[in-house]
């Protein structure tokens, strides 16, 4: 099925931005949010300034379309308090999905997080149960941002289950905007990196977006982690994993790390075969990228 008419939530957002560009060629948009779009000409046909959590309005908002991203939400435990963060992604994730499937909306795209790992924010003696890790591993977070994206995929789920609509989740892992160009390399070097090394560019996770809204090939609800192939880090990966966690864990795909020493924490095997995804932007790319914006 073609989705020709768009909702972005959180459109206005740094990466509801990239998002809406990516699909502007390929849909029109409405992008929803609680602020303007910084720049209007950014793809989007039509702006609409609500809260996600305003069942009425929203439902508003979807009727016409056939299609919704959603992207809005408290983006880090940083951004805000710990009932703001809960009560805004968790409620805001249900009220979008049920407006969308009161609506007709045949097709939802939410964005999670690899959070939900457990790996971002964990007690030191939690490392991964195996490397890469990959959307099999176990999902145990232990902090309010973490718990309220694993509980928006068991909402996603949930609706999906109901057979009246397709719920895709997409779980980036740390997106480097121009304002985290300055931190690249201290965070490569970092032995406790809470990201541990993995990283991914707004460009490559909203390719991911268009990809996830146009595939063929789903299961009612499905999850896809989205990383670049690189860390962060110019050591070998493993070699990093080892010194960090003094015991190595599971390394299930070895010939990953033979092949390149500084690959990625996360395996994004899935959607790479799945949906087709190749990152545009690669370690190097970015350097350059961060480089330039400095001098």
């Amino acid at each position: 099925m073609t989705y020709e008419k768009i909702v972005v939530t959180g459109g206005a957002g740094l990466l509801g931005s990239h998002v809406v560009k990516e699909m502007a060629t390929h849909a029109q948009i409405t992008t929803l949010d609680i602020k303007e779009p910084e720049v209007v000409s950014q793809g989007s046909q039509n702006h609409l300034n609500v809260s996600i959590t305003n069942y009425e309005e929203i439902k508003k908002a979807f009727t016409g379309h056939d299609a919704v991203i959603h992207l809005a939400a408290i983006p880090n435990p940083r951004e805000a308090d710990a009932k703001t963060t809960f009560n805004n992604n968790v409620q805001g994730a249900w009220t979008v999905l049920q407006a969308a499937e009161d609506t007709g909306i045949k097709r939802v795209i939410v964005a999670s997080s690899d959070s939900v790992f457990g790996l971002s924010y964990n007690p030191p003696d939690w490392p991964p149960q195996f490397l890469p890790v990959d959307e099999t591993h176990p999902i145990r977070p232990t902090e309010v941002y973490s718990l309220s994206k694993k509980i928006t995929e068991t909402i996603s789920e949930s609706f999906a289950a109901r057979g009246n609509m397709e719920v895709l989740a997409i779980r980036p892992c740390h997106i480097i905007f121009p304002r985290g160009y300055s931190e690249l390399e201290a965070r490569g070097e970092d032995l406790e990196n809470y990201h541990f090394w993995a990283w991914v560019d707004p460009k490559d996770v909203a390719q991911a977006f268009r990809l996830a809204v146009h595939t063929s090939d789903y299961n009612g609800f499905d999850i896809y982690t989205v990383a670049a192939a690189k860390g962060l880090n110019t050591k070998p990966t493993l070699e990093l994993a080892a010194a960090r966690w003094k015991k190595m864990p599971v390394i299930r795909r070895p010939e990953i790390y033979s092949s390149c020493a500084t690959a990625s924490i996360l395996d994004t095997s899935k959607i790479r075969e799945r949906l087709g995804f190749i990152p545009e932007v690669s370690l190097e790319e970015l350097l350059l990228k961060a480089k330039s914006q400095k001098y």
